[in-house]
């Protein structure tokens, strides 16, 4: 269920945030999700201070804008409370809500009468009412009346153009209307679009439900692209055909796994959930097994093509990032490759143009200077693990006498047989 947009606002309208007085917006996280917000809320004329504690993030986002310290100032309270942390999963594949909460007992520190708090982060269904809301009424102040509390679940697409903060419509939920109210307005201000929904399990679900549909999606053209590859056909050239399909059909592509904080997380928040009420999906379970095992695969693929061993090979994967473009290395699955070939007694290395510093997860493998020269040797196999556009495909596929390309970018013609899809 939707609700209708509210009436455009006029500068007198805007309750507690108006342009006779600057309003102070604090966002806690200053990660891919909170930055943009940071800085979209500075553009729009809003005083803004941006949190968070990892010296690294504040560096990003030192550029004058906004102020940026470690922890808030119990002496300055904002009238606008983004809340834009990170919730992995923990050790056991279950919601690690940690930072939310911290960041909550930092808004309780700093609230005053009329502030708005807007949840960003994804978290399970329920969260904001069953977590966040108590969390807020601990003291004498009461949703909807004394404070106000909405969720917006971020819809971020690093490193793709067109579908930043602003081109994207923005899911927002409630627990009452003059939360959702104020959320929208705040939105509206940045010149963010939204979508109001009648609940905030809406948009908590809503958020899961998008990148479920892709993770089941992306599992199973990673599982054509095997099919396709042993009958001999070109899966990209398949799926592009697919795609001319008007109705019915959304391209996607295969690779080497969904990696990433949300793909491969956000399913286990939302099947988590399905079982505590007895309705567990077998489709989610057996997509979120089929995505982790992908590496796997691949370097059994691989191992079985240099004759049954990876001991002493030189293996380079070219590309180590969740995505193409992206220097983010958080559940990337071209690591998690490179640390079972290491363990398999490969010799990994490693080359990648968008990442500049040599990164504590990958540590004690070495770095190429060239994605076609092992610092060890001659290359026994390439491994293409993330297709950064600045990649030459013609020199990968000259690279070594096995190329692994579990993207379908190359064609067989190409590698001469020295190809292996997998």
């Amino acid at each position: 269920m939707f609700l209708s947009n509210s009436p455009s606002e006029t500068p007198a309208d805007r309750d507690g945030i108006s342009q006779a007085r600057v309003a102070h917006v604090a966002v806690l996280g200053l990660g891919y999700v909170g930055l943009p917000i940071a800085r979209a809320a500075s553009r729009a004329g809003l005083r803004v201070t941006g949190i968070d504690p990892s010296p690294e993030a504040r560096a990003r986002a030192a550029d004058g804008e906004m102020r940026v310290q470690p922890q808030a100032a119990p002496d300055d309270p904002p009238d606008v409370w983004i809340i834009a942390v990170p919730t992995p999963l923990d050790g056991r594949d279950r919601p690690d809500l940690g930072a939310v909460r911290a960041a909550f007992a930092t808004v309780v520190g700093g609230l005053r009468p009329g502030a708005l708090v807007l949840l960003v982060s994804t978290c399970q269904p329920g969260a904001t009412r069953t977590l966040c809301a108590p969390l807020l009424e601990g003291g004498p102040l009461r949703i909807g009346e004394d404070v106000f509390l909405a969720v917006s679940p971020e819809r971020e697409n690093p490193g793709q153009s067109g579908f930043g903060l602003t081109d994207t419509p923005r899911l927002v939920g409630a627990l009452e209307a003059e939360s959702l109210t104020r959320a929208m307005r705040f939105w509206a201000w940045l010149g963010v679009p939204t979508v109001p929904v009648a609940s905030a399990e809406i948009a908590e679900c809503a958020k899961l439900l998008e990148n479920t549909y892709r993770l089941v999606n992306i599992a199973l053209m990673d599982e054509m692209q095997a099919a396709f590859a042993a009958l001999g056909v070109p899966t990209r050239a398949v799926v592009e055909a697919a795609a001319t399909k008007p109705f019915g059909f959304a391209p996607f592509w295969p690779g080497l796994g969904a990696g990433g904080h949300c793909i491969p997380v956000d399913p286990a928040y939302l099947q988590r959930e399905a079982r505590e009420v007895g309705a567990s999906s077998s489709l989610i379970a057996a997509a979120l097994r089929a995505n982790r095992a992908r590496p796997r695969r691949v370097l059994a693929r691989l191992e079985e093509a240099l004759g049954g061993s990876l001991r002493g090979r030189r293996v380079l994967v070219a590309g180590v990032t969740y995505k193409a473009d992206v220097a983010d290395l958080r559940g990337a699955t071209a690591v998690t490759l490179l640390q079972r070939l290491q363990r398999r007694g490969g010799c990994a290395a490693w080359h990648d143009p968008v990442v500049t510093a040599s990164p504590t997860i990958l540590a004690g493998i070495p770095r190429a200077l060239a994605p076609d020269a092992h610092p060890g040797g001659s290359l026994d196999a390439l491994v293409i693990g993330t297709p950064h556009s600045a990649y030459a495909l013609d020199r990968l596929a000259a690279a070594a006498p096995l190329v692994v390309d579990p993207f379908g970018l190359l064609s067989a013609d190409a590698v001469a047989g020295r190809l292996l899809h997998c």
